[in-house]
């Protein structure tokens, strides 16, 4: 700490056993200290005169007392009475707390033992939010913290700030840890800049050796860092400089440099965070928190190859690192936000709400969805809930990384994007801690499943994994099991199960067999563990089982399909009123004259004109976007999550609880989402999906274009709508059907559901066009050219690269530049 006359007082207290060092540095000569320490009560722990040299004054001591630990936080009080010799006096106190930080090649240590990162981001203005309660600065901390404790986080990582001493006092008192950067004082944090050039300015050591003195005390404070993203740090003398300035003037804490973007064989940090990549961890991408090739990127101090080309071919380097790794700003997928509710609650508090409050509900009525807002809001919070589960299991399961840095906590009130768990007011939204904490507390169990949708049937070998982080972890446990649905169709349990040591392992697997079902059906898979402490933890997931399908799908409908993928799978029947096809062509038109029925799948490379740059239009087009079956990751992607006419799906042959969860994984991922915006009629969606309320942030910066632009957001979308077309009746879908190749259930399951229900009398379509009227607005978005996403989305739809490299940005910015020639 410094005082008003400047006088530094510093306080290392490792242990118990090792005792403390308190150490007074004056700008005045010193003639005599005393010194005294108390507990929270006021009882006097040890006192005595300090050892006085010139300008200095220090004391060893020690006592029997407590840690300072996260769940304990044991502070006391040091008092110093300082006489100078000028006749001056002085009276110091600061608290404290004895705790050590150290690190070995797997883990970050606590005093001693294991600790797993659980953090959470805030400080740079799209992470933070104002003090809309009009609390106390130590009372507008202390709710975030104790809020955030409640939902298993453990540290703060304040994004490119230091926060005020309110902060850390509270953070002492409470037990979070706080990881802190050192940016130059004059250079404030610009996101974008940054993320298109990294961070050219450094802190001096005036600057360094200021954040020390006014620091030194905390037990909370951890980490020492000097910037977020920062490109070649290792390359960067003055990079090394400050580490070894920081490690001189303060051993007791834990340095590294850059969140993001470092070489991994820098050998002057103690711990690394590393961006771990844009990809949603499931399907093909299920292990990206433990494939260390999305790290290639970011390259080598020593100059070495990453990743060589041969031919067509590449080889790839492997990497190890030799320090703990921390995942970087993982799981910001975003949901609306309650625009009506957020609006009053400003007007309560008396604060002008933000300008996107007034907007986003202008566009919320503009749209259409104001009369069933409420529903919307619950599908995109559910969406974003599940992908945070997601996320954090595929973390928490894996043996690379030692924790999180998660993006965020609480919303931003500075933009519209709503990436938080709470509100900016730190209030809940409809996120319950218990819910939140089966993924995110110091003991965690977790099923690895490889996917959520199965056959009939079939063998499933699921891994299940105990991440478990704790001071003193249960020598064992008994797990139980069940798997459940209209009924429990198995459970059982294991007793004895090892559990002594704290990190990530394997305690069993579970080999299920599928129920042999005859119609679809949802089932939870559960899993309990009661340890012999007393404690117990529970988690469960969502299983999508389908009938089991013979090696040729029967199809009621005549075949017009011009790709194969049904072609090998599927029988048709040439004497159906139905055909199948994938052609939006003339023919189409003449069946619709015909009075016929038409299950259109609509799957064209012309959504896909990213890949095919080089293509002419079609003749005739529907307004559509290249879909992913992955959260928007603050403003990357246009999937919110989705809903569905369940009682018309479920009747027929598929299996929904009305939203699109992982059964629709397969279809909707690569699919051809369309966009109804402009559609000359209404129509009946059957499974619709909902867009982002967001914007790219390029577009009012780079583009100069209005901060939210109605035609790329909040988006009407649908994957499969019903209409009447002239005599004919007609369903277009974008689903993407290709797994019914590899016999994918889901899949087979949607197709002869849109079969069985197209040949119902359930089927009757309630809107109408003209065939006339549909070839026009077709034609006519056809000859608009390319639908392109903004270049934000077009990096998520690529969905080819960890994270967007210089060259993307070039390429992304030319392909939307060319509609502006």
């Amino acid at each position: 700490m410094v005082t008003d006359k400047k006088t530094i007082l510093k306080i290392t207290a490792p242990s118990i056993e090792k005792g403390f060092i308190a150490v007074i540095e004056a700008e005045n000569l010193i003639e005599s200290a005393s010194f005294s320490v108390k507990d929270k009560n006021g009882i006097v722990m040890c006192c005595g005169d300090m050892t006085v040299t010139d300008l200095k004054a220090e004391v060893s001591g020690a006592f029997e007392g407590e840690m300072w630990s996260l769940s304990s936080p044991k502070l006391y009080t040091f008092y110093a009475d300082v006489k100078y010799k000028n006749n001056d006096t002085e009276a110091i106190c600061d608290r404290f707390g004895f705790r050590n930080f150290s690190c070995d090649e797997n883990y970050i240590y606590l005093n001693g033992f294991p600790f797993y990162m659980r953090a959470y981001i805030r400080g740079a203005a799209a992470h933070e939010h104002q003090n809309n309660c009009g609390l106390s600065e130590r009372e507008f901390y202390k709710k975030n913290i104790l809020m955030a404790k409640s939902y298993g986080f453990n540290t703060i990582r304040f994004h490119s700030v230091t926060p005020p001493r309110e902060c850390f006092e509270m953070a002492d008192e409470y037990g979070i840890l706080i990881h802190i950067e050192n940016r130059a004082k004059h250079m404030e944090y610009d996101n974008l800049s940054e993320m298109l050039h990294g961070k050219n300015e450094l802190a001096s050591n005036d600057e360094l050796m200021e954040t020390i003195n006014n620091l030194y005390n905390h037990p909370s404070f951890m980490v020492y860092c000097i910037g977020n993203e920062i490109r070649k740090p290792g390359k960067t003398p003055r990079v090394r400089e400050i580490s070894q300035f920081i490690k001189k003037n303060d051993p007791t804490r834990l340095f590294i440099d850059t969140c993001a973007h470092g070489e991994y064989d820098r050998d002057y940090v103690d711990f690394d965070v590393q961006h771990m990549g844009y990809f949603f961890p499931y399907g093909k991408n299920l292990n990206m928190f433990s494939d260390t090739s999305n790290l290639l990127c970011f390259g080598t101090v020593k100059d070495r190859d990453m990743v060589l080309e041969c031919g067509e071919s590449k080889i790839k380097r492997a990497i190890e690192f030799k320090r703990p790794l921390i995942a970087h700003e993982v799981c910001h997928y975003t949901s609306w936000r309650n625009y009506y509710a957020l609006k009053e609650k400003f007007e309560t508090y008396g604060i002008e709400a933000p300008w996107w409050v007034d907007e986003e509900i202008k566009m919320v009525e503009a749209k259409g969805y104001k009369e069933g807002f409420a529903d919307i809001l619950q599908i995109t919070k559910d969406n974003q809930f599940r992908c945070w589960k997601t996320a954090l299991e595929g973390i928490r399961s894996s043996k690379l990384l030692s924790g999180f840095h998660m993006l965020q906590f609480a919303d931003t009130d500075k933009y519209e994007n709503s990436n938080g768990v709470v509100d900016c007011f730190d209030d809940y939204q409809g996120i319950s801690p218990e819910a939140f904490k089966a993924f995110n507390d110091d003991t965690v169990v977790i099923a690895r499943l490889d996917g959520q949708i199965y056959s009939s049937c079939q063998l499933v070998k699921i891994p299940v994994i105990l991440s478990q982080f704790k001071i003193d972890p249960p020598k064992s446990a008994t797990l139980s099991f069940s798997l459940s649905g209209s009924k429990t169709y198995i459970e059982g349990a294991l007793t004895d199960v090892d559990t002594f040591k704290s990190g990530i392992y394997d305690i069993c697997s579970l080999d299920l067999v599928m129920p042999n079902i005859k119609a679809p059906e949802k089932l939870i898979l559960k899993i309990d563990m009661a340890f012999c402490d007393g404690s117990t933890v529970s988690n469960s997931w969502e299983l999508w089982v389908f009938p089991q399908e013979k090696e040729i799908i029967s199809l009621n409908a005549k075949n017009d399909m011009q790709a194969d993928y049904l072609n090998y799978k599927c029988s048709f029947n040439g004497n159906s009123d139905l055909t199948v096809t994938d052609k939006l062509d003339d023919t189409l038109f003449e069946r619709m004259q015909n009075g016929e029925k038409v299950l259109l799948i609509y799957r064209t490379d012309w959504t896909r004109h990213l890949l095919h740059k080089g293509m002419a239009a079609p003749k005739y087009s529907f307004r559509h976007t290249w879909e992913r079956f992955k959260g928007v990751i603050w403003d990357r992607g246009t999937f919110n999550g989705g809903y569905d006419k369940k009682e018309i799906l479920n009747k027929y042959g598929f299996v929904t609880d009305g939203q699109t969860n992982f059964q629709y994984y397969k279809l909707i991922d690569d699919s051809d989402k369309i966009n109804l915006d402009d559609f000359p009629v209404s129509v009946t969606s059957l499974v619709s999906g909902i867009d982002k309320p967001a914007r790219d942030r390029f577009d009012p910066k780079f583009f100069k274009l209005r901060e939210l632009m109605y035609d790329r957001t909040m988006r009407n979308f649908t994957y499969a709508f019903e209409l009447k077309v002239g005599k004919g009746n007609l369903i277009v879908t974008g689903f993407n059907f290709t797994g019914i190749n590899n016999n994918e259930p889901s899949s087979i399951a949607m197709l002869k559901t849109l079969v069985s229900y197209m040949h119902s009398s359930d089927f009757c379509p309630e809107n109408e066009i003209s065939i006339d009227a549909l070839k026009a607005y077709l034609e006519a978005t056809a000859k608009k050219g390319p639908q392109k996403e903004r270049m934000m989305t077009q990096y998520w739809q690529l969905d080819a690269e960890p994270v967007e490299s210089a060259e993307y940005w070039q390429e992304s910015e030319a392909y939307l530049k060319e509609d502006e020639e």
